[in-house]
């Protein structure tokens, strides 16, 4: 029977190519937004995860993400090195500031300025250059999307520079870094550095990395600190959290989650009323198979097997141009964060499936109630 219903497909090849695109469509596009909707809520807590010398940080208590800055007092930060269970602790100062390379255009910059003494905080991973060399003065690393930003389709030269305000930081290396959230060029300089670009500000901490002492529990640490009055703490998965979680319930993720609903909706209708139409248009050949003895327990796995063809079909191709879009797409800078996570693959092919699974039955339905008779009609 499988080879029948195989058959049957391959002759009406219109509606069951017109099966398969709509199923790739509908994959395709709930894949794709469910994509970049999981990219932009990672890279909100991107810059919190790319610290990984630290798995404790603190703020002020009304701070709930890496991108709200409210500076601290200096004194917090003794506080902090003398809670028990924490191994050390340094600041990290976040500050927004104007940029321009040299012959090049404004735009705004975001940096972070790391402990001079400890370098805690400092990028991990390099694509030119050593990270230890913002040691000297106005010396910074700046990430991917910066440097494409304010030197196009130019190679790294070291010794050029950036003004901020009226002081000239001179690129020593590109980082490897995630892409922000914002979308603004990323520059890790010296704490030193940093502060003497923060004007206006009178406290030059933003926030206080931490680690917790061999044998402490990070969890217990961050108690032990919240009980100090005008501090927060948090490990590096909960503030990673926070910050989705803040970002999450804002209005452009419902936007992503209405544009994937619809994708599903339309899709399974599209394929169901085909697939509905295809078994209504063979209807004389079904009941001819039940003329010569074939039970509807057989007809329905054949239409089964027939919807699971379809379905396979449709997943696989979406699958693959998903895939393929976000690899195309991951080579712009600012978007080299964008992945296809496998929970998003394989849960849109299954709701797609359950929803086709109606079309099915209904096409089951129908295939029931046909009379052998009616094909010597």
């Amino acid at each position: 029977m499988n080879w029948v219903g195989l058959q049957m497909l391959r002759h009406d090849r219109a509606k069951f190519a017109a099966m398969v695109v709509a199923v790739a469509l509908a994959v395709f596009l709930m894949q794709n937004q469910a994509a970049i909707l999981a990219t932009m809520l990672s890279m909100t807590a991107a810059q919190i995860r790319d610290v990984q010398d630290a798995d404790i940080w603190v703020t002020e208590p009304d701070v709930e993400c890496f991108d709200q800055v409210k500076p601290m007092r200096d004194i917090q930060l003794q506080r902090v090195r003398g809670i028990p269970g924490i191994a050390w602790a340094a600041p990290l100062l976040k500050i927004d500031a104007i940029g321009r390379p040299e012959g090049g255009k404004l735009n705004t910059v975001t940096l972070l300025g790391i402990d001079d003494a400890s370098l805690a905080g400092l990028p991990v991973r390099m694509k030119v250059g050593r990270a230890d060399a913002i040691r000297e003065l106005d010396t910074a690393v700046i990430d991917p999307g910066g440097h494409a930003l304010f030197f196009p389709g130019e190679p790294f030269r070291p010794g050029r520079t950036v003004r901020i305000h009226d002081r000239r930081i001179r690129i020593v290396g590109i980082s490897d870094i995630a892409a922000p959230f914002t979308g603004l060029p990323m520059l890790h300089t010296s704490r030193s550095t940093a502060a003497a670009l923060n004007r206006g500000e009178q406290h030059m901490t933003s926030f206080i990395l931490a680690r917790s002492a061999p044998g402490t529990d990070a969890v217990e640490a961050c108690r032990r600190i919240n009980g100090i009055e005008g501090l927060r703490a948090r490990t590096t998965a909960q503030f990673a959290a926070d910050a989705m979680w803040f970002y999450g319930s804002q209005g452009v993720p419902m936007l992503f989650m209405v544009t994937i609903t619809i994708g599903l909706v339309v899709g399974a209708a599209i394929t169901g009323q085909t697939f509905l139409m295809f078994v209504k248009e063979n209807a004389r050949q079904l009941a001819m198979l039940k003329v010569v003895g074939t039970t509807d327990a057989q007809l329905g796995r054949m239409i089964l097997m027939q919807g699971a063809v379809v379905l396979l079909l449709g997943s696989c191709f979406g699958s693959g141009i998903a895939a393929a879009v976000c690899d195309l797409v991951r080579s712009q800078p600012f978007l080299r964060s964008l992945y296809l996570p496998w929970e998003i693959a394989i849960g849109s092919c299954l709701a797609l499936a359950a929803v086709t699974g109606i079309a099915i039955f209904a096409s089951f339905r129908h295939v029931r109630g046909l009379e052998p008779a009616s094909v010597f009609r």
